[in-house]
């Protein structure tokens, strides 16, 4: 009994020992956990506002951001273009996210590769660089329907962009899967997103949607939140609570800062998007801004109490396959700093100079007591204040030179200067020191494809049995989906008389060639307005809601007529291709909700003012559905001799080794071609038309914007000549496939490089 005693209390002493060794070693990891937490907390990022600026961890931030979209430039050049970035001064980087990209079938997600968003935020973060991340779910951007998958326009009951169910059920599934994405690489997390755009330039469309509009608006920006985007929200051009509302435009002059800051007191002044040109389409000139202007309105901005601006585009990039929204260009340059290939231009390195000034006085820009006074020379004063430390500057707003003194600051430019008077940037002055320091390298041609071999596409008549028969014509994008841009309609018809017949196609979009007895004899002809109007006859119990003036010009674009000379008296075979040229980008294309978007032919085809009946459909083109650009050996290949509209090429081309391992870029002269599409190595380059830029503009305002520096390239030249070919993309050895639409050959076509020494 007394040996038992003793064994359990020295068996108790032990057993408290090691209690007592556990609870040290248990507070030891307590302590370290509560450290790494600490550390953890430290490195989060707290992001909020006041009415001057954006502040992180409570430091006012001056916001020097440019946008490229990661969907619009190879992989292999994001750490290039994001490098080139961080040297001209930009510190932050803007990037919508393309719906469609993610959800290119409904619910089947992608984020690998190229639409690794993770990878390309992290790449951010590893060199400095802040994000604004624009989530949509509607962009526009000039992408194909916005961003939004196209399936979306066949949901049964949607209506996009408002207060409705089965658009909002879409919206929120794909946001849950979008945030598991992006929470890792929030400010909140340790991240470089600082802020999160939801929707965009909602005010385009507010009046259409009225209250169901607005009461969606402010859904979306708390559905963000609720899926786990816990960093600010900004909107632009339309507002909702909770969100930062931010300001769009070539420039964002005196009288509309101080009405955005009179009805946003308690918000600082962001200008999310400052064109530097504009985008391009196909007809119509390119166009062009002047850097110095830029600079001008940039100064005057932060005069006003700017504290962020964001270039839009700061690299534009390429609308690789068929992403570009309808008529707009295959090339997404936008005039941009830095250009299409990656490249900075004489406009970034000029405006670089301009970023290292703000940067290095951003304190007193965003802290310092602003006075500002118009003198009596016209020229606007601003000075900031802190202490001893100041910094003034001189804006001439006017279209006329004003003299102050011995200074005089020539139309639309600006001078800041230090507490002494020395001269820190002049918009005038520092421009011509770059362009004196600038020089690039020239393209020149590298290669010339040889021995041309061609496949004619079959004509519908000789296409088994894919075929689709009805009354009347079916729409395209019911039967393509949009997975092609092609989709024939046939039919026949009996004339009695001789000579001129007509054809009047009610609606239909976007660019038709007309067959007889299989022989192309006319095609839509251009220029091709960008809004054209209702898709549909007006209902007069319903009438439309315009919701701005470019939807009030009430144009009809989706009417067309075709002339058939020289039809002899008999029954003839008609074949229509319809070719799109893209979905739209907005409500204001179409003067109505972006579900009501057509292609194709959907309403009566005349002949002679009588209806045409029992037609064919066969979407797609036969080359499209035997995967020629990845399958070429399924088609037996003729050398080409005769060129035949609607006719498939194929040839072979050499990049010397040392020219690939060389820092150097690549685009396809397509000289010679007419309309179609390109490949290289079985990638689309995209849609290529070598159409004349005879218009001005599809902007008619453009002519009217000399405030803002803009202009066009001349006129007589192709929109779009020259497509640019990713470095990836190549090899010493190489094929390119092109499917032309028109009467042309590709004999002349050429690969060139520029090669940076």
């Amino acid at each position: 009994m007394y040996h038992n005693n003793r064994f359990y209390s020295v068996l108790h002493r032990l057993l408290m020992v090691l209690l007592l060794f556990a609870v040290l070693v248990n507070a030891a990891i307590g302590q370290k956990i509560s450290d790494s937490s600490s550390d953890k907390i430290l490195s989060k990022r707290q992001v909020a506002f006041d009415p001057r600026a954006v502040t992180i961890n409570g430091e006012r931030q001056l916001i020097i951001s440019g946008e490229m979209h990661y969907a619009r430039s190879p992989r292999e050049l994001w750490p290039q273009l994001l490098d080139r970035s961080v040297a001209l001064g930009i510190n932050c980087v803007a990037t919508y996210i393309f719906w469609d990209f993610h959800e290119p079938q409904k619910n089947v997600y992608d984020f690998s590769g190229q639409r690794d968003i993770g990878y390309f935020l992290k790449l951010c973060q590893e060199r400095g660089l802040n994000v604004i991340l624009r989530m949509g779910p509607y962009c526009c951007a000039e992408w194909n329907f916005g961003g939004y998958p196209s399936y979306l326009r066949d949901e049964p009951g949607i209506t996009l962009r408002t207060y409705n169910a089965p658009y909002m059920n879409r919206v929120e599934k794909y946001f849950e899967h979008l945030a598991a994405e992006l929470r890792p690489y929030l400010a909140s997390k340790g991240g470089p997103v600082i802020l999160v755009q939801v929707e965009n330039e909602y005010a385009n469309v507010a009046k259409r949607y009225g209250e169901e509009g607005q009461r969606y608006l402010k859904w979306v920006v708390e559905l963000a939140s609720r899926v786990g985007i816990d960093v600010q929200k900004i909107t632009c051009e339309g507002g909702a609570e909770g969100a930062i509302e931010c300001v769009n435009g070539h420039s964002i002059p005196f009288d509309r800062s101080a009405r955005h800051q009179q009805n946003k007191q308690d918000q600082p002044l962001i200008w999310t998007e400052l064109w530097p040109a504009w985008y391009n389409t196909w007809g119509y000139q390119q166009h062009l801004r002047d850097g110095r202007n830029i600079a001008f309105h940039i100064m005057n901005f932060i005069g006003n109490d700017g504290s962020g601006w964001n270039y839009y585009m700061w690299h534009g990039g390429t609308n690789f396959g068929r992403t570009a929204f309808y008529l707009q260009t295959t090339s997404y340059d936008f005039d941009a700093p830095i250009d299409e290939y990656g490249r900075a231009t004489l406009k970034g390195l000029y405006l670089a100079r301009l970023h290292k000034m703000v940067s290095k006085n951003s304190e007193l820009l965003l802290s310092g007591k602003r006075n500002q006074e118009i003198l009596a020379s016209g020229i606007r004063k601003t000075t900031w204040t802190n202490g001893k430390e100041s910094m003034t500057l001189l804006v001439n707003e006017t279209d006329h030179n004003c003299t102050e003194g011995s200074f005089t600051l020539v139309p639309r430019s600006a001078v800041l200067k230090d507490s002494e008077g020395n001269t820190l940037f002049d918009s005038q002055v520092d421009f011509q020191t770059a362009q004196a320091q600038i020089k690039f390298p020239d393209w020149r041609k590298l290669v010339t494809p040889q021995n041309w071999q061609a496949w004619k596409e079959p004509m519908p008549k000789s296409r088994g049995e894919d075929v689709v028969k009805n009354e009347t014509p079916i729409e395209q994008l019911s039967l393509t989906l949009d997975k092609s841009d092609y989709c024939w309609y046939s039919s026949s018809f009996k004339t009695a008389i001789s000579g001129q017949q007509k054809i009047n196609i009610t609606y239909g979009g976007d660019f038709f060639y007309i067959y007889l007895d299989g022989k192309l004899v006319t095609q839509s002809q251009p220029p091709i307005p960008e809004n054209r109007g209702v898709t549909m006859p007006e209902d007069p119990a319903h009438p439309y809601v315009f919701a701005n003036s470019l939807e009030e010009l009430k144009l009809q674009g989706f009417k067309h007529q075709f002339i058939l000379k020289d039809v002899v008296a008999g029954t003839h075979r008609i074949d229509i291709l319809a070719t799109a040229l893209g979905l739209i980008k907005g409500d204001w294309n179409i003067s109505g909700s972006m579900n009501t978007e057509r292609k194709g032919i959907w309403q009566d085809v005349l002949i002679n003012d009588k209806i045409l009946t029992n037609w064919e459909m066969r979407p797609f083109l036969s080359g499209e559905q035997l995967n020629i650009p990845n399958q070429h050996k399924v088609v037996s290949w003729a050398k080409s001799v005769v060129p035949t509209p609607c006719t498939w090429y194929i040839a072979n081309f050499s990049v010397p080794r040392d020219v690939l391992q060389s820092d150097a870029d690549f685009r396809v002269d397509a000289s010679g071609l007419g309309k179609g599409m390109m490949f290289v190595n079985g990638n689309m380059l995209g849609r290529y038309w070598l159409i004349d830029a005879n218009g001005y503009g599809a902007d008619e305002s453009w002519h009217n914007k000399a405030q803002d520096g803009l202009s066009l390239a001349p006129g007589g030249q192709p929109s779009q000549r020259y497509y640019h070919v990713p470095k990836a993309w190549l090899k010493e050895f190489n094929q390119i496939i092109l499917f032309e639409e028109q009467l042309a050959t590709p004999e002349k076509v050429s690969l060139q490089s520029r090669i940076i020494k």
